[in-house]
């Protein structure tokens, strides 16, 4: 599976990093906003990635809806099936600040 090829298996769509340090702070309240999701040292790569695949595809899945305007995002209808899975996967790392 490429990061933007859809599916419909959960366990696909959140196995990417960025998408499960996004439902996963979704589902712990530490994420409202897409700048929430942002990896120091890295953040405008990350910010596209988001916007480009990772948010899309979550969004396309019903597990976030995304506010392109105002830059938040929340559980969407299909969150619970989704959050379910973060659990089983490893969380990745961070990654060392450049500050």
């Amino acid at each position: 599976m490429t990061p933007d090829t859809p599916t419909t298996d959960p366990a696909l769509v959140v196995s990417a990093p960025e998408r499960r340090r996004a439902v996963a702070g979704l589902a712990d309240d530490t994420v409202e906003t897409v700048a929430d999701l942002r990896v120091r040292g890295r953040a405008d790569e990350i910010a596209a990635e988001l916007r480009e695949t990772h948010l899309p595809a979550l969004e396309e899945a019903g597990y976030i809806e995304w506010d392109r305007e105002a830059g938040t995002i929340e559980p969407g209808p299909n969150f619970e099936e989704a959050a379910a899975h973060v659990d089983d996967l490893p969380m990745p790392e961070p990654e060392p600040s450049d500050d």
